[in-house]
């Protein structure tokens, strides 16, 4: 190969590297505050949504406005899914008393399946419900590209903020049916326990992603 056919190559590179980076929408010098409940108020005129894609006519309901502002556990990608269609990736995060480095250094955390997991040592000062109300796995639904970009970058430690409409999903490709309904609680278990956040702006550092 010659050099400057290298250098070409090289150059390419470097270009779909920068166009793959998300774009600061602007910057913030207000501290974080990861130690309060996520905040959510019902939605008021917000209208759903319809679109195709994936073949499935799908509409989005907001249900509520919603911001966490927590701890980043763990980011799952996910692209072999129904749900894929409409978001690429689960983010678990924590917030409040759990929020304590202390404590999350001893818990082991994990997700597949759309689900998260986690795993205390022995002798560990709180039980399972304690860890579920404190933290939470959320299914995203970027707003735009340049969210999307940025949300794919979380890793775990990151302190950020997650704000948008909690949603339910509805989706029929005339055959059959799907649906995809956020949790509107930080008290239940299970399944139906995660969020459903249409996310329309990303905070990490000090930099706002829309």
């Amino acid at each position: 190969m010659s050099r400057i056919l290298r250098g070409l190559l090289l150059a390419l590179a470097a270009l779909l590297l920068f166009a793959c980076r998300p774009k600061v929408t602007r910057f913030t010098f207000e501290p974080l505050d990861i130690g309060s409940d996520p905040v959510q108020t019902a939605c008021e005129n917000v209208p759903a949504w319809t679109f195709t894609r994936g073949g499935f006519h799908i509409t989005v309901t907001p249900k509520a406005e919603y911001t966490l502002k927590g701890i980043v556990l763990s980011r799952k990608n996910y692209s072999g899914d129904r749900n894929a269609i409409l978001s690429p990736c689960d983010v678990a995060m924590a917030w409040g008393r759990l929020a304590d480095e202390d404590l999350l250094d001893r818990i082991s955390w994990d997700q597949s399946g759309r689900w998260y997991w986690w795993r205390c040592p022995d002798g560990f000062p709180f039980d399972n419900s304690f860890i579920a109300r404190y933290s939470a796995n959320t299914h995203i639904l970027p707003a735009t590209p340049n969210v999307r970009r940025a949300v794919l970058r979380l890793k775990a430690g990151d302190r950020a903020a997650l704000s948008g409409h909690l949603v339910f999903v509805d989706a029929t490709d005339g055959t059959s049916q799907w649906w995809w309904h956020s949790s509107l609680s930080r008290e239940d278990t299970g399944e139906g326990s995660c969020e459903v956040l249409f996310l329309k702006s990303l905070e990490v550092d000090g930099k706002v992603y829309e």
